[in-house]
């Protein structure tokens, strides 16, 4: 084992690789929670350290040298390469510890009233569970799997089908007095809960039916959430059936046509590298598959 040679400050060079990989200090300070005012301090205190620039300037835009760009990549791989050692590190350390990363209505409605039946049979583990809709690192954010909802697959990493998706309509059965609409005309006259994803025109589109989706009313970034509007009786939701399934099941929520829209969009399991999986994960993921399998 060979001694290091001298090192440039590694707080500036983490600083700077995440700036070279966006590439933007901007983007850089959000994502190491810091100021654009500090990203800028620490690539400059690394660029006096090598002598040379790593960025072109104008203004608040950068652009790579061609030495900021080679000396990029060789900090990137060399950063990955330590996270990853860390990462296995931590899961042979403490092998009764497994961290999934997943949407938050996912979690919500899908995996938590089942997960029990996974711990009653893991005594003593510690199981955390990360909910986001974005794509966190594995090494960087100690996560050892990721059920994403997406229309995969994931490049450079291990990505399986979990379970397909569908779109259906759906309230409360004691909406209206229980007086749901059987048309679209009727349809229409009713408060629709809208996502930030147009699932309504997906639905639309699927059935082969027209409408025009209004612009007002409950507009929700979280399908728990609109999942729970329609609960509550605030009006008509377009939804997906993985997590409407339980509610649907205790009666809670009723379909209000009964075309289910297939779309492309899906569950994967995801995860860095299958053949480092612990004992605790492959049993995880043995149970999952189990339990879409029984639900379908």
């Amino acid at each position: 084992m060979r001694k290091p040679p001298k090192l440039p400050p590694l707080s500036a060079l983490r600083v700077f690789e995440a700036a070279a990989r966006h590439p933007s200090f901007s983007a850089a300070a959000d994502e190491l929670a810091v100021t654009h005012g500090a990203v800028s301090q620490q690539v400059r205190a690394l660029e006096a350290w090598l002598g040379l620039s790593l960025f072109e300037r104008n203004g608040r835009r950068v652009t790579l040298t061609a030495e900021g760009a080679a000396f990029a990549a060789s900090a990137n791989e060399a950063l990955c390469r330590i996270g990853d050692a860390a990462a296995s590190l931590r899961r042979r350390t403490n092998p009764k510890r497994l961290t999934i990363t997943t949407l938050p209505s996912f979690a919500a409605r899908w995996l938590a009233p089942r997960i029990s039946r996974f711990l009653d049979g893991e005594p003593g583990v510690e199981f955390s569970i990360v909910t986001t809709a974005s794509m966190l690192d594995f090494a960087h954010d100690g996560v050892d799997v990721a059920i994403r909802c997406g229309f995969g697959p994931y490049p450079g990493e291990c990505a399986e089908r979990l379970m397909p998706e569908a779109l259906l309509v759906v309230a409360s059965p004691g909406y209206a007095g229980g007086r749901l609409p059987t048309t679209l005309a009727a349809l229409s006259q009713h408060p629709l809960i809208r996502e930030d994803y147009p699932f309504w025109e997906d639905w639309l589109a699927g059935t082969g039916m027209s409408l025009e989706v209004p612009h007002n009313g409950l507009v929700f970034n979280d399908s728990s959430l609109a999942l729970q509007a329609a609960i509550d009786g605030r009006g008509i939701a377009v939804t997906r059936r993985s997590i409407a399934s339980g509610e649907l099941a205790a009666g809670r929520l009723v379909k209000v046509f009964p075309q289910e829209v297939p779309t492309d969009l899906g569950y994967w399991y995801v995860t860095p590298d299958r053949s480092r999986e612990t004992p605790l994960a492959q049993r995880f993921r043995a149970w999952i598959f189990a339990e879409v399998a029984a639900a379908q």
